[in-house]
């Protein structure tokens, strides 16, 4: 099976929950030419990259200049997930990342720099808005809103990303960031990785059905993924912010025991469901194994 990051479309969730702030904020409706593009850098270091380092997980160290719209998201000074700049006062994420902790003095958002450690600037959280159809259990709508305290603008290496307007069709090169997990440790440096997209079919084949018409698939390069802690980051494609990533494939793995005996392994794909081969478990499903 090939491996897929999943992650849901965002142009109509952003406004659909755009409404929530309205009532007490202004949201930024400038256009889309004040907004700062992706940079060219950033794209042409993806593109030259592509066939050796399609990961996150033991992935690249990405340039903050290049991804200056991602910030950590933090809980109890613990970056969780990623999150991007979308207007001087709100960061796109992913609902799950907030969805058991939605307790706003305890939630920073930090950016400006690709080192967690150093160098950054914090922001404190004033209001957080879930989709309202998200659903935890399927990971539909995965997206959420955090509404800052002190203003994104003014920041040397802090920028808006603008959001997709157009249809992104299959083998569309799209790039990822985070400081998820890498498969040993989670890095103090951000990492980047490129994918392509692919079609609805393509994506509901691999994720036999599991998937809905709301999630956009992209496809890992080699010998990589993505994995805790890369949620909530986007995915960027032509320039623009394109999706929030949810769930992904093999990069977060896990060992299938049976009898205390390590059998198998199995991915994660859902927060109630682990993906594994047929033979793993048959002819012998016993579950109190």
């Amino acid at each position: 099976m090939k491996s897929l990051l999943n992650v849901n479309c965002i142009v109509v969730l952003v406004l659909c929950l755009s409404n929530a702030f309205a009532s007490d904020t202004n949201m930024d409706n400038q256009t889309e030419k004040a907004i700062p593009q992706v940079s060219a850098s950033a794209q042409s270091h993806v593109t030259s990259n592509y066939s050796h380092s399609g990961r996150i997980v033991n992935g690249k160290a990405a340039d903050i200049a290049s991804f200056p719209y991602i910030v950590g998201l933090r809980v109890k000074n613990v970056c969780v997930c990623g999150a991007s700049v979308i207007t001087y006062w709100h960061a796109l994420t992913a609902a799950h990342c907030v969805y058991f902790n939605q307790n706003i003095s305890e939630i920073t958002l930090y950016g400006g720099s690709g080192s967690l450690s150093k160098g950054g600037i914090v922001f404190y959280a004033s209001k957080i808005v879930i989709h309202p159809l998200f659903n935890v259990e399927t990971a539909d709508y995965d997206a959420a809103i955090i509404q800052v305290k002190n203003s994104f603008q003014g920041y040397k290496k802090i920028a808006r990303i603008p959001l997709q307007n157009a249809e992104v069709h299959s083998n569309t090169l799209c790039c990822v960031a985070g400081w998820g997990y890498n498969g040993k440790t989670y890095p103090d440096n951000l990492q980047y990785a490129a994918l392509l997209a692919i079609s609805q079919r393509q994506c509901s084949e691999a994720w036999f059905g599991l998937t809905t018409p709301e999630n956009i698939c992209a496809q890992r390069g080699k010998n990589g993924d993505l994995c805790t802690g890369d949620s909530g980051g986007p995915l960027v494609c032509n320039g623009k912010l394109t999706g929030v990533t949810s769930y992904g494939g093999e990069g977060c793995r896990m060992c299938l025991l049976e009898n205390k005996s390590c059998e198998c392994g199995a991915s994660v794909i859902t927060y109630y469901h682990a993906l594994t081969a047929a033979h793993c478990v048959y002819p012998n499903p016993n579950i109190s194994k």
